[in-house]
């Protein structure tokens, strides 16, 4: 697997104003996205965007955010701001299978509107 330039910082949630600073001062603010676990779980937040790490969320998490810098050949920096700013940790993210992804299904259609192809035009 292609190494990530994807780096994750894991905040408190009262540490996110320090974090963001930092990823803002340092440049990385237009490449920086935030996940909050107030709006779902983390791992799948994570997964919907493309990305997985080596450790999971508790489901009922509610304290946490994480902040996400995609930072090609700045990783090592990424990883040291988000250090600097406060992060409980810092990792490096990694591509999601693309097998484990969520996925909806839509429903079938209903059969008395579905018109054959070879069917005559009706006649209204």
């Amino acid at each position: 697997m292609a190494r990530s330039d994807v780096i994750v910082g894991i905040f408190n949630r009262e540490d996110l104003s320090a974090g963001l600073v930092a990823t803002h001062r340092a440049g990385f603010g237009p490449h920086a996205r935030v996940l909050d676990s107030a709006r779902g779980p983390l791992d799948g937040q994570l997964g919907t965007a493309g990305y997985q790490l080596a450790i999971r969320f508790a489901a009922d998490d509610a304290d946490t955010v994480l902040i996400l810098i995609t930072a090609p050949g700045r990783a090592t920096l990424a990883t040291d701001i988000l250090d600097r700013a406060g992060a409980r940790s810092v990792h490096v993210a990694e591509r999601a299978d693309p097998r484990s992804a969520i996925t909806r299904e839509a429903p079938p259609p209903d059969p008395a509107t579905v018109v054959p192809l070879d069917s005559p035009p009706a006649d209204h």
